[in-house]
């Protein structure tokens, strides 16, 4: 495995003399790293592309950079990409979903998403009312022509009949569409009960748009699971092999550009094992998740594979049943919260690769965190205070007893396809069997997970369980309502969790404008309350690390919240933007001049056009080593980052760094 091609000669690396297992630790830090910082250029000649892209508009590429077939491991099966089934894997269903259909904006991810099959979008005075323009000349699979009827079918249809699933809830529930009105072939009225000021995100930027003339004569959208999709989108699904394979074959029609790689093969490779052991013998080209630990060390053997670093915005956390009547005690949970250190969870599972978790559960990219530097607080002998004044008692042999005078025991479930939450259940059990709390590890698999952990299922069979939400979770305040509303489905998920302070923020964010200083406080209150009663931990925020062959395709392009399958990664229109550059956007970003143990500034160095706050934690990560191992971070010739001990990631900003902090602090 080798470093983006363009910064492979430039690139320095020095570090101070260390033990052999913290050398082996920073070489593998560092390999994340490179890998998320060094990114190539854009082509140096260019074509223009053929009269499909719509408006006239130019796409940077090159013939070299063309590909016949990309074949890619995924991680589940989501039978013919009906929209209205139930997801196997959310992630995986979103991803392919949105190579064959469009939205009407992306993304959600966005705080001002891009025009796609919409060009603009008015709201009312109100907030209630959506005047939408739509993209001319956009074509369907089939060559029927796209209009204004198929955005007012497609959202009747999600909220009259789709049902549960993941899109619908943002039309029958909230916001919940009132009605639709053609007023021309490009433009229509969008009315709803209440009012909803990020429509362009939700659910302009996620609901995908259906073909009124295949999907009207459909009655029952969940009983279609076997007839290959009609869409807008990029690519066609032209082949599908239940449990087995996916093939996509580029739309040449596509209204911004054709695709860059003719067809996909998509292979379901469910275990993490069988993923990645068939890129490291050829067998695909490219593996859409992200690349565990053990792997990071094995791939880097192979002089033909490369790994790029981006953001999903996902998370893991350690959710809490709170229908073991123990669990609904909040001093319990936090109690066990404050035994936990997610520096130690990261450090083990991520070796330092990604962000620490926090109490408030959004991801610290997120465009409405209220905690963008991450905060949990470890302290044992505060876990030992609250949890005897549950109820807790000395045992023997260090053991607690629980408050009915057995010992104390819980059990801990995980994914058994995924290492990681293997590891990191391990870890969570590891850390509360120093205080006396015995955890047995279950390994489930996705029809006995619930959706917040990654499955299928209800309520967790177990105590306490390995989670992990998308970026979905994260990007949409929404899911404040409609995880831990206490008159949301969903919270049997957790077990029943309720509480009436949360309800009444979550009823205020939800109606109020986006830039209201009223939705700020709104959610600001909601994140404090969710980190007070701990109904999950978020353990740490994975960096979303992609193996793949740069010979066969290396166009892929790192976007903040959606990873590298997505459909920029394959258009010639963002072609020129480079891989990484759209990770996490800073005003402007400082280069790294390397590791420099006594402080005189002479280190090699690497640019640094990658997300900085990621960029950071890895730093953070790696320094973690060795008390000794100063880290430096300059923009040229400007004044350095120094170690600070009262800061949270070890830095303090220079002069020259002002606008950076001020924008980390506004995130």
């Amino acid at each position: 495995m080798s470093i983006s091609r363009d910064q492979r000669s430039s690139t320095r690396r020095r570090a101070p003399a260390l033990g052999a297992g913290a050398s082996r630790a920073i070489a593998a830090a560092l390999a994340v790293l490179l890998a998320t910082v060094v990114a190539p250029s854009a082509p140096a000649s260019a074509t223009v592309a053929d009269d499909t892209v719509a408006d006239g508009a130019a796409a940077a590429m090159v013939d070299d950079e063309r590909s016949p077939l990309v074949r890619i491991a995924i991680r589940s099966d989501e039978a013919n990409l009906n929209p209205f089934l139930q997801p196997n894997d959310v992630t995986v269903t979103h991803d392919l979903l949105m190579l064959v259909y469009d939205t009407l904006f992306w993304t959600q991810s966005q705080v001002a998403p891009d025009e796609w099959l919409a060009t603009g979008a008015t709201p009312s005075a109100d907030f209630r009312t959506w005047t939408v323009s739509l993209r001319p000349g956009v074509l369907w699979h089939d060559g029927e022509p796209f209009t204004a009827d198929d955005v007012a079918f497609t959202y009747r249809y999600f909220r009259d009949v789709g049902g549960s699933g993941r899109y619908g809830h943002h039309l029958y529930q909230h916001p919940r569409l009132d009605t639709a009105t053609v007023i021309d072939d490009l433009t229509i009225e969008l009315a709803f009960t209440n009012p909803i000021t990020t429509f362009p995100q939700l659910p302009g930027g996620d609901v995908p748009i259906l073909p009124e003339h295949i999907w009207s004569a459909i009655p029952d959208p969940r009983a279609e699971t076997t007839s290959l999709p009609v869409g807008t989108g990029p690519y066609r699904l032209v082949d599908h092999q239940p449990g087995t394979s996916y093939r996509l074959e580029a739309n040449p029609a596509y209204f911004n550009g054709a695709p860059l790689v003719d067809a996909l093969e998509l292979s379901v490779l469910a275990d993490d094992q069988a993923a990645f052991s068939a890129l490291e013998v050829g067998a695909v080209d490219m593996v859409a998740r992200s690349t565990p630990l053990d792997w990071i060390e094995r791939l880097d053997l192979l002089d033909d594979v490369e790994m790029l670093v981006g953001s999903r915005q996902q998370s893991v956390h350690l959710q809490f049943n709170l229908g073991n009547e123990l669990l609904r005690n909040g001093d319990v949970r936090r109690g066990l919260g404050l035994a936990i250190d997610v520096d130690t969870v990261l450090d083990v599972v991520e070796q330092g690769a990604g962000r620490l978790g926090t109490d408030t559960w959004t991801h610290p990219n997120s465009i409405w965190t209220r905690d963008p530097l991450g905060s949990h607080l470890s302290d044992v002998a505060a876990a030992d205070q609250l949890l005897r004044a549950a109820g807790f008692a000395d045992g023997t042999d260090g053991t607690l007893l629980g408050p009915d005078g057995l010992p104390a025991t819980f059990t801990l479930g995980y994914d058994a396809a995924r290492p990681r939450h293997r590891t990191a259940a391990q870890s969570v059990a590891d850390q509360l069997a120093a205080i006396g709390i015995g955890v047995t590890l279950a390994p489930l698999d996705a029809a006995s997970l619930p959706p917040t952990t990654g499955g299928v299922g209800t309520v967790p069979p177990t105590d306490l369980v390995i989670g992990e939400l998308d970026t979905h979770h994260h990007d949409d305040p929404d899911h404040l309502y409609f995880l831990f509303h206490s008159t949301s489905a969903a919270t049997d998920l957790f077990g029943g969790y309720a509480n009436p302070e949360l309800d009444a923020a979550i009823a205020q964010l939800m109606f109020e404008p986006q830039e209201s200083e009223v939705r700020t406080q709104a959610l600001t209150a909601a994140q404090d309350i969710l980190a007070a009663d701990l109904p999950l931990l978020t353990l740490y925020y994975p960096a979303w690390r992609m193996a793949y062959r740069p010979a066969v395709y290396d166009g892929w392009q790192a976007e903040e919240a959606n990873g590298f399958l997505t459909k920029r990664s394959l258009l010639p229109t963002f072609a020129d933007q480079g891989q990484g550059e759209r990770a996490i956007p800073p005003p402007s970003v400082p280069a790294f001049e390397g590791f420099d143990e006594d402080g005189d500034g002479d280190g090699g160095g690497f640019p640094l056009p990658a997300a900085l706050a990621l960029g950071v934690a890895a730093i953070a990560a790696i320094g973690a080593f060795g008390p000794g191992l100063r880290r430096r971070m300059t923009n040229g010739d400007g004044p350095d980052w120094e170690p600070d001990p009262d800061d949270g990631l070890g830095y303090e900003f220079g002069p020259e760094h002002e606008d950076e902090h001020e924008w980390m602090d506004a995130r």
